[in-house]
């Protein structure tokens, strides 16, 4: 095993002995205020867990006499942060190749990347992970969480969803772009047509049939389950023009889409209420620019745009950027630009595990769902705060006390 291989390892599981036994026994966690992203905050709540699942979570909860207790009757708990879109992880984002929608962000996962233990001490409990933004149908995404030795331990689910970009690629003009684009639909809609009529079964290629072919090539059935509405589709648009062309190809071949959104899609907030779609906003989501009528400087501050028009949307983070690099710093800023201080949580859990269709699972604190928590030393939009314990599925897979990287880069910024 390489050097670095073996350090990766030791940064990154800081708390693999009592994840690995953590899962099994019951666990309790007694909190000073629990934040349910379900319903009313519970101050001097208790939280019950069995078997990886939230079994119980109130005020008068029976502790089992064999359950471990964590005492964080002087913290906030509430559910791990959930990041709808993120490259964090892989080896490259795929933004080379064109179409190739029969990839997988499962096989570029690096499980021992540094970014996925950043995202343990920043709170966040599950990702999905995508293909990058720049290339036309990148490949498949897959939910995770951050905690595993192999890619198969991270997982959520599997190429949960489809992802495709309306930026055009280097060269190109939309236009190009975009008749490439619907030449693959309609190269695949005509390839299954012909398959139907072998087997003497007209089907219109436009409403296509209920079940895929059998005889369906392999590098093709990612794409026809797209555009049968088996999976949905993430689409990348950097400008309220290419959000108008994603409901345009979305009507006209019927499939199911969220959107991943640049800066400019502001000016489409209307029409993406109107189609009732959930989107991701970029991680600059407050900017100024300037106004093309007034000729003046106008702040943009996209969750209040958006929050308006009435259209469900979740955080992303950037890793490039200090403040944006967080999600408690994202919905921090939402609030102190208007946004309620409850709805910019729920865009940092709930909203995003709606999104990706795993609400049932994770997003918030209720009964039977899986125990991914996070135990904060104060206020989730506090600056001061810090993640002290992050526990997924049952386990504590991260515990500040233990993070050795944070207490060699706390030593070093010490002035003493």
């Amino acid at each position: 095993m390489g050097r670095m291989t073996a350090a990766g390892i030791a940064g990154m599981w800081l708390a693999l002995a009592p994840a690995a036994r953590g899962a099994d026994e019951p666990l309790v966690v007694k909190a000073g205020r629990i934040l349910t992203m379900a319903g009313e905050d519970i101050a001097g709540g208790t939280i019950l867990i069995r078997g990886g699942r939230i079994e119980a979570v109130g005020k008068d909860i029976d502790i089992p006499w064999d359950a471990r207790v964590i005492d964080a009757s002087n913290k906030v708990v509430l559910p791990g942060f959930v990041e709808a879109h993120t490259f964090r992880g892989l080896d490259r984002p795929n933004e080379n190749l064109p179409s190739v929608p029969f990839v997988s962000t499962f096989d570029a996962i690096n499980p021992l990347a540094s970014a996925f233990e950043d995202a343990l001490r920043q709170g966040i409990s599950t990702l999905f992970v995508a293909p990058g933004n720049f290339t036309m149908i990148g490949g498949q995404g897959c939910v995770v969480k951050p905690a595993g030795t192999t890619t198969e331990q991270m997982i959520v689910v599997k190429n949960h969803a489809l992802k495709i970009s309306l930026q055009p690629r280097s060269g190109l003009s939309r236009m190009a772009h975009l008749a490439a684009l619907r030449r693959e639909f309609d190269a695949l809609l005509e390839y299954l047509h012909e398959l139907e009529e072998k087997k003497g079964e007209a089907v219109s290629s436009a409403e296509g049939s209920a079940e895929l072919p059998a005889e369906i090539e392999s590098k093709r059935e990612v794409l026809a389950r797209f555009l049968h509405g088996k999976i949905p589709g993430f689409v990348y648009c950097p400008s309220a023009t290419d959000v108008l062309k994603a409901i345009e190809l979305s009507h006209q071949y019927k499939f199911k889409m969220k959107l991943v959104l640049g800066r400019d899609t502001w000016k489409a907030a209307a029409d993406i209420a109107r189609e009732k779609l959930e989107v991701i906003l970029p991680p600059d989501m407050i900017f100024w620019e300037t106004d093309e009528e007034k000729h003046e400087e106008v702040l943009r501050i996209l969750p209040a745009i958006f929050a308006q028009a009435g259209v469900k949307f979740a955080f992303q983070t950037d890793g490039s950027s200090l403040g944006a690099g967080y999600m408690w710093y994202q919905a921090a800023s939402a609030v102190r630009h208007g946004l309620p201080r409850d709805e910019a949580l729920k865009a940092a859990t709930l909203y995003p595990a709606q999104i990706l269709d795993v609400a049932d699972r994770c997003g918030s604190i209720e009964k039977g769902k899986d125990a991914n928590l996070v135990i904060l030393t104060g206020d989730p939009l506090d600056i001061q705060t810090w993640v002290d314990q992050v526990i997924i599925e049952g386990a504590v897979v991260y515990e500040r006390s233990k993070d050795e990287k944070l207490k060699r880069i706390l030593k070093a910024a010490d002035p003493r």
